[in-house]
């Protein structure tokens, strides 16, 4: 009875563990790392040494999260072969030769490695084959009965390829390789029916198989599999769609991120994962507006608590810039800035200021930006104004040192704008605006609502004169920076 429970008690180890075997020819008396994909990076999970016989063991007693690993090799300069680690089975093993790690495979205990080498072995010969039908084509470019025949290879190559593909997932569903396999697939469009004597056919069907591909992108990714994560695929089709098939535009990209975020919910590592990459887009994109993002996302998922894995201090950032960056969105109406003194020793006031465009500009006279910014501004706006734009400044000084902010306008002679400053500290510009440096300059339309911000002189102009229907004035100083 004891010998059969210490038995039993061995087998539960194992089934909770994970024993990987290699053997290597071409590598011995050296280290060796088994590492992940997660996303776009590469991770290392375990270091081993490998024996005089190129013999290593990777082991554990908690079993690997489901994803494609690799075995890296340092003494090759970190060339490495992959393989599938899945939850039904983490006790196999696997020799090759440096040599050719793919050809030379040999897989014993893991009939799921043994399709996943045998698919890279595949997909291989179709890349070389493609490659000899690419420079056929080069060298016969000018032979269109060559290039007719070619073509059609091509095509037949790429049909034969998919048929396979397809295969492959049907035969293993619900596998890991299955999953990998379809993440390479993409569905095809319909015909859309639309007849050649619709003198509009060419727009209407590029418009339809854009619209088609994007709602169908990620028809073969499950993104509720947790194992997508720890493959390259899932980072490679987000990325592809969100910066490369959604339009730029900050409700577009909301749109598209929310509605994966919410179909991975199911996924503790998707889910995290996705709302990480929205999180960070605007950062990325650098595109004037995507602040948008940044702010809904922020409150959809971080404030609101559903973003489990950031701790309070991250929060408390999180919040904060929140606070100071949502009053400024595009689109928003500008923040009051109310009985602000002018240099005449007068008061003005934000929304009293009467004009189709007003350019709102915080500078300090110390900055070194500002030095040369500020003056640029004026006159391009001059220039403005001699094209009958209807256009005015509020330059607004962020100190209350009067006499150094007066010194600067006369010596930069800047008085054709309004020239304000909040003498006494009370419109709370700061935090209304975000101000953090200078200069910060936004457009603001009619009504003051936000029409961008972050922008440099030359942007503002080009917008204002956009939105007039006129083309912009080239200045001085940008024939000199302008290539010849």
């Amino acid at each position: 009875m004891l010998v059969i429970s210490f038995f039993l008690f061995n087998i539960s180890l194992l089934a909770d563990g994970y024993k990987i075997k290699i053997k290597v020819k071409g590598v011995s008396d050296t280290v060796v790392y088994l590492g992940n994909y997660y996303a776009d990076k590469k991770y290392a999970r375990d270091t081993v040494s490998i024996d005089k016989h190129g013999v290593a063991v990777f082991e554990g007693d908690e079993r690997l999260k489901g994803g494609i690993y690799m075995v890296l090799f340092p003494s090759l300069g970190m060339n490495y072969f992959e393989m599938l680690v899945d939850d039904d089975n983490q006790e196999f093993s696997l020799e090759t030769d440096t040599a050719d790690f793919v050809e030379n495979m040999k897989v014993k205990g893991s009939e799921q490695n043994r399709a996943f080498n045998d698919f890279h072995s595949y997909m291989g010969e179709q890349t070389r084959i493609n490659n000899l039908l690419k420079e056929r084509y080069t060298a016969n470019k000018d032979n269109e009965d060559s290039l007719t025949v070619i073509k059609e290879t091509i095509k037949q190559n790429e049909k034969e390829v998919r048929a396979y593909w397809a295969d492959l997932a049907q035969k293993w569903k619900g596998s890991l390789f299955a999953s990998v396999v379809n993440a390479m697939r993409e569905n095809k469009a319909p015909d859309f029916g639309i007849s050649d004597d619709n003198p509009k056919k060419d727009s209407i069907l590029q418009m339809r198989n854009y619209l088609w591909a994007k709602d169908h992108y990620f028809d073969y990714i499950d993104l509720k599999d947790d194992r997508m994560i720890r493959t390259p695929f899932l980072y490679q089709r987000l990325n592809h769609f969100m910066t490369r098939m959604v339009i730029q535009h900050p409700d577009s990209v909301l749109k598209e991120g929310l509605k994966l975020i919410e179909a991975s919910r199911g996924s503790e590592d998707n889910f995290r994962y996705l709302v990480q990459y929205m999180f960070g887009y605007r950062d990325r994109s650098k595109l004037m507006g995507m602040d948008k993002v940044f702010i809904d996302i922020s409150e959809r998922y971080y404030l609101s608590g559903e973003a489990t894995w950031a701790d309070s201090t991250f929060l408390a950032k999180v919040k904060e810039r929140v606070l100071f960056e949502k009053p400024t969105l595009i689109g928003n109406t500008a923040p009051a800035l109310d009985k602000l003194e002018t240099y005449e020793k007068e008061f003005v006031s934000l929304g009293e200021i009467d004009a189709k465009y007003t350019i709102l500009i915080f500078w300090e006279p110390n900055c070194g930006h500002c030095k040369t910014t500020v003056p640029k501004l004026y006159k391009y706006y001059q220039s403005m104004l001699k094209d009958d734009l209807d256009v005015k400044v509020l330059s607004f000084y962020i100190h209350q040192d009067r006499e150094a902010w007066e010194k600067f306008l006369e010596k930069k002679e800047l008085y054709d704008w309004i020239n304000a400053y909040d003498k006494y500290g009370f419109t709370y510009f700061r935090v209304k605006y975000d101000i953090q440096s200078t200069p910060k300059i936004l457009l603001l339309d009619k009504d003051k609502k936000i029409l961008g911000k972050q922008l440099s002189v030359e942007q503002i102009e080009q917008i204002i004169y956009n939105l007039e229907g006129k083309k912009a004035p080239v200045h001085e100083d940008q024939k000199k920076n302008k290539k010849p």
